[in-house]
């Protein structure tokens, strides 16, 4: 009895594909693009406004502090406001794919975990690879509050004054006195 090599029963790789396509979304990858949310603050404390868009990453998993700046400086006005920005959180969905099942269940400890994390500097921020399928939960949120238009307004008395000193290019001149 002789064996063939010559035939090469490939039939166990194509059947592993074909379930490997079917767990596709529950592998970790790559963020090309997140959701970003403005919330808008008035002076009274109540949201005014909200808008979302979708931001391509120019580098997968990361937003450089250039494009914050930029973000930040194309939606500071709105409606003829000016807004400063008050805070500004990543959500950022990083569970396992073994977590998820865990994750659903109802004693999920959350903090050891946790998917909303504020940004405290504006610096360039990096998002974590999610599973494929969590994707667009992925967002970054940037509050807004509202400029007191009272802060333009200065008391004259309590505004310090300006203090110019100015050099004197004059010679001296030493008068002499008469008699």
């Amino acid at each position: 009895m002789e064996l063939e090599y010559n035939e090469l029963n490939d039939d166990w790789i194509q059947q592993f594909e074909k379930t490997d396509k079917l767990y596709q979304d529950f592998y970790k990858q790559d963020l090309y693009y997140t959701n970003i949310h403005y919330i808008y603050v008035n002076r009274i404390n109540e949201i005014e406004k909200i808008k979302q868009e979708s931001f391509l990453m120019s580098t997968p998993n990361y937003i450089s502090r250039e494009e914050i700046l930029g973000l930040l400086k194309k939606n500071s006005i709105d409606n003829e406001r000016i807004y400063t920005i008050l805070s500004i959180l990543k959500y950022n969905i990083t569970l396992d794919s073994e977590d998820i099942k865990h994750f659903l269940n109802v004693n999920y400890d959350i903090s050891k975990n946790p998917f909303l994390v504020p940004i405290k500097h504006i610096d360039s921020i990096k998002f974590d690879q999610s599973v494929h399928m969590f994707q667009d939960l992925n967002d970054l949120v940037f509050v807004f509050y509202e400029k007191s238009k009272e802060l333009k307004k200065r008391d004259l008395n309590t505004m310090t004054k300006k203090i110019i000193l100015i050099k004197n290019n004059r010679k001296t001149i030493k008068k002499q006195y008469k008699d």
